[in-house]
């Protein structure tokens, strides 16, 4: 039985049994992991606040070879994301979030540079960054890292470099097509005002572009990134819809 320390972000957590959690952990050096928090239902659990989604935790588990679930020996609560989560739509995106990489992560596969967008992320949700806006940031960067959005600057059909004026097509694999070379089945129409903003969020960290949109500019993304996300994932995330409803409260 080794033992394994990492940074990581918790994503969720499952009741098990009357007094354990299992839970679905974002580490930072051995990818995504899930452990069985023994005693963690309990009012007096030792792992205390740690557990909740998207605190950064220093984690120590044991992990066996034959055995999928690890067993976590301790956590230490090293940043909480919930004192901006106290609202119903800072609550729907940390879920959101945690929902995203865990869709998008295959367990026990290290990704450094998604770790570093959830903590970006985390960061500019406690500077105050506007949700829906940063909901649109983190989406790009996930299908972006996931090897689904292409460059948006040349037609994949035809070669022909595209002109930052002209209108596109993005096929349901995320590759770009000109209007000569016409609509894809099924593919999704870009204005020349998105396509900016898209390649804005390739330059910016997450806070500096959040205040870039419009809110009809972020309306218009985010219908368009739950497209994607729907053609690339073939089902709806459980936490779109509840975050499209706590933002309109808000």
């Amino acid at each position: 039985m080794a033992l394994r320390e990492s940074e990581a972000f918790v994503l969720m957590t499952y009741p098990l049994a009357e007094a354990d959690k299992i839970v679905v952990l974002f580490t930072h050096l051995y990818g995504k992991i899930r452990a069985v928090a023994r005693g963690a239902r309990r009012p007096k659990s030792r792992f205390g606040a740690c557990l909740e989604p998207l605190s950064e935790v220093f984690a120590s588990f044991y992990e066996k070879e034959s055995r999928e679930l690890v067993a976590l020996r301790s956590c230490e609560l090293l940043c909480s994301p919930f004192e901006r989560a106290v609202t119903p739509e800072g609550e729907a995106f940390l879920h959101h979030v945690a929902e995203l990489v865990d869709a998008f992560q295959p367990p026990a596969e290290p990704q450094p540079p998604v770790y570093r967008l959830i903590r970006a992320t985390r960061d500019a949700f406690l500077r105050g960054a506007p949700l829906p806006a940063l909901a649109v940031y983190f989406e790009t960067w996930m299908l972006k890292l996931g090897g689904f959005f292409a460059s948006l600057e040349a037609c994949a059909a035809c070669g022909r470099t595209l002109r930052p004026d002209e209108s596109i097509w993005i096929t349901r694999e995320g590759t770009p097509r000109c209007e000569r070379c016409g609509p894809p089945l099924g593919g999704h129409a870009i204005a020349p005002s998105l396509r900016r903003l898209f390649a804005e969020v390739l330059k910016r960290p997450p806070g500096e572009w959040a205040s870039l949109p419009t809110a009809r500019e972020t309306a218009q993304l985010r219908h368009l990134l739950r497209q994607l996300l729907r053609d690339v994932l073939e089902r709806e995330l459980k936490t779109a819809l509840l975050l499209d409803v706590s933002n309109s409260r808000a």
